[in-house]
């Protein structure tokens, strides 16, 4: 009897254990929690998007400025060879897969044949007033598979409404007419400019008109329309996002922007939201057309130093393509941002990392595995067990290689939980000498690119430490510029 007892009770805690080391087990494999702030859809759409282009085209482009005051006529207004499918097709080329037109700048004339004024093309000699670019634009976006997004500006110095309750009816109904009659708008762009003259109350209206009609619209969002931007301005024009660069901030950083560039370029790690930074910046000096700088377009050397500090700095370059007075892109500025996809495609086509064996200090096991990290994969990624903030990572790549950039994501989904990261290269494996451009770096987020000093190296290894939550890494990433 004691013996029928004894077997009873092991077979009742041989049954326990081996429960406990499933669920343990199945723990251990489970998704690490969210961290903080985490991103919505639309963010989520957006950052995979990476580039942006800005087409500024408008009244502006024939009286040769760049801040009209909204009061020359509109028989001013007449391209001789506007080609919307040429745009797209400069986009297409350049890998450039979103495009936010400019329907109506500060100075109130609407690139489109609005009900609400008589300011706009249908009063122009183009087409003799029957033309409506807003729709060739986003036809020809659609052709070509490129995401269709628009700037309205809500500063307009040509209507006398402005700054009234009358004005936010006029807007209103503006907004209405591009959010139902185009198709599928990507992103509403509201810059701060006139913001003394328009509040809040009239921003939520505004909102709850593109939340109601395109759902899926990302708000670029400053000032008076802070509580409504799924992406923020980056604190300056020149392209360049801060290091670190959180996408979390507190919304009044965004609402007194004056008062909080640093916070604007940087964000704020502790933010109480998500709102990442996009990166505007002209491929010219002007965000306008002007003949007398074409000379002046930025160079490819240019251009890849502003992906590097933007895309590179877990942000979105939004990089302006101004038309002349033809209606067309300058073959120049097309053949820069052509190079620049090229050099883009030769970095990143082949990960020197791929393959390595890995090793880690604190996996966390399952499908969690560290090869996650290098193959290539979108929903794979590295994680460590929810009890260890830091982790150490060596790749054995297997043979000496030659690399001058290195390519860090963290699964941003989860939340910014990386708070500091180093990395470090060895010839036997012994000795680590630290890469000096990728020591003591703090944010990754949805990406983050390092240029450095040609290394030549058979083990890398990734220091990294997180802080409220454990770090999950979506890839690591080491590659040569083809140059």
């Amino acid at each position: 009897m004691r013996i029928e007892k004894l077997v009873s009770k092991l077979s009742t805690s041989l049954t326990l254990l081996a429960f406990i080391g499933t669920f343990t087990a199945a723990h251990a494999q489970n998704a690490p929690a969210p961290s903080g702030p985490i991103p919505n859809a639309r963010q989520m759409e957006w950052y995979h998007r990476e580039i942006i282009a800005f087409i500024h085209f408008g009244m502006n482009t024939f009286e040769g400025v760049n801040e009209g005051e909204g009061k020359v006529s509109p028989a001013l207004f007449n391209p001789t060879a506007l080609d919307c499918n040429q745009w797209t097709g400069v986009l297409k080329k350049a890998g450039i897969p979103c495009a936010i037109f400019v329907a109506k700048h500060a100075d109130g004339f609407c690139n489109w044949p609005s009900y609400y004024t008589n300011y706009s093309v249908k009063n122009s000699p183009w087409k003799n007033g029957q033309g409506d670019i807003v729709r060739e634009f986003t036809d020809a976006c659609r052709a070509a598979g490129i995401k269709a997004a628009v700037y309205l500006g809500p500063h307009d110095r040509h209507d006398a409404r402005y700054g009234t309750p009358l004005y936010a009816d006029y807007y209103a109904g503006q907004l209405s007419e591009l959010l139902r009659n185009y198709g599928p708008i990507w992103e509403i762009w509201w810059d701060g400019a006139g913001a003394d003259k328009l509040t809040t109350p009239m921003y939520t209206r505004w909102a709850d008109t593109v939340r109601k009609l395109q759902p899926g619209c990302v708000i670029f969002g400053t000032k008076n329309s802070y509580q409504f931007a799924d992406c923020r301005w980056v604190g300056n024009e020149s392209g360049i996002a801060g290091d670190p660069c959180w996408s979390t901030i507190d919304p009044s950083s965004i609402r007194e922007e004056s008062a909080h560039i640093n916070e604007l370029n940087k964000g704020e790690i502790d933010g109480t939201a998500f709102i990442p930074a996009e990166v505007d910046v002209s491929i010219r000096p002007s965000w306008f057309y002007h003949p007398e700088e074409d000379a002046k377009v930025k160079t490819v050397a240019e251009l890849w130093d502003l992906y590097f500090n933007s895309v590179g700095h877990n942000s979105v370059l939004l990089l302006n393509f101004p038309p002349d007075q033809r209606g067309l892109i300058p073959d120049i500025d097309a053949r820069r941002a052509d190079s620049l996809r090229q050099l883009i495609n030769g970095t990143f086509r082949t990960n020197l990392a791929a393959g390595a064996t890995i090793k880690t200090q604190h996996p966390r096991g399952g499908k969690y595995a560290a090869a996650n990290m290098v193959d290539g994969l979108e929903q794979t990624y590295y994680a460590t067990t929810d009890a260890f903030h830091t982790d150490t990572i060596t790749f054995n790549l297997g043979r000496a290689k030659t690399f001058d950039v290195l390519m860090l994501q963290e699964v941003i989904e989860l939340g910014h939980r990386t708070t500091g990261w180093s990395v470090d290269y060895s010839t036997n494996g012994k000795t680590w000498t630290p890469i000096p451009e990728a020591t003591g770096k703090q944010s990754i987020g949805y990406k983050w690119l390092v240029r450095c000093k040609p290394v030549t190296a058979t083990k890398v290894r990734l220091r990294i430490t997180a802080g409220k939550a454990c770090p999950a890494i979506h890839t690591f990433g080491i590659y040569r510029q083809p140059y």
